[in-house]
């Protein structure tokens, strides 16, 4: 006699937020271009690797989300900021100016090795994040249908 048995409780996919949709579509000069609006609004002409990495921290919650995803992005990538930071002085100093990510965003990395690296990473990571949802989904679907399976206690 065969029996089919359902799972109890299967979870379905949770939506993307539109911030980590926006995160996935970042890149090199879209993150610049961000970085560079954001600056010149608040009248900065350079940033440091310091600031950088409060505005993707975003501790106060007065970064705007685009922001905060484009700054996370470079410490994310740090030969991607180092490339930009280092794109007219030789020699890495950890500031870099708007103008340099003015450079970045108008494609002044497209092509490189660096480019390519970032782009790897990037895939690399939401492989992972896909490979580690799907593995939470298929331990719980699982985790229902052996429960069903199980004979009762006497």
């Amino acid at each position: 006699m065969s029996t089919t048995v359902s799972p109890t409780s299967v979870n379905a996919p949770t939506q993307k937020n539109s911030t980590s949709s926006f995160d996935d579509q970042l890149n090199i000069a879209k993150s610049s271009q961000v970085l560079v609006d954001y600056l010149k609004q608040q009248g900065k002409s350079a940033i440091n690797v310091d600031e950088l990495a409060q505005l993707a921290n975003n501790s106060s919650g007065s970064v705007p989300a685009e922001v905060s995803a484009a700054a996370s992005y470079m410490t994310r990538h740090t030969s991607v900021y180092t490339a930009i930071e280092t794109h007219d002085v030789q020699g890495q100093d950890g500031l870099s100016g708007v103008w340099n990510f003015e450079w970045a965003a108008d494609g002044g990395l497209e092509g490189t090795s660096v480019e390519a690296m970032a782009n790897m990473q990037d895939v690399f990571d939401r492989a992972i994040a896909k490979s580690a949802e799907i593995t939470k989904l298929t331990t719980e679907s699982k985790t229902g249908l052996d429960a069903t399976k199980q004979r009762p206690s006497n």
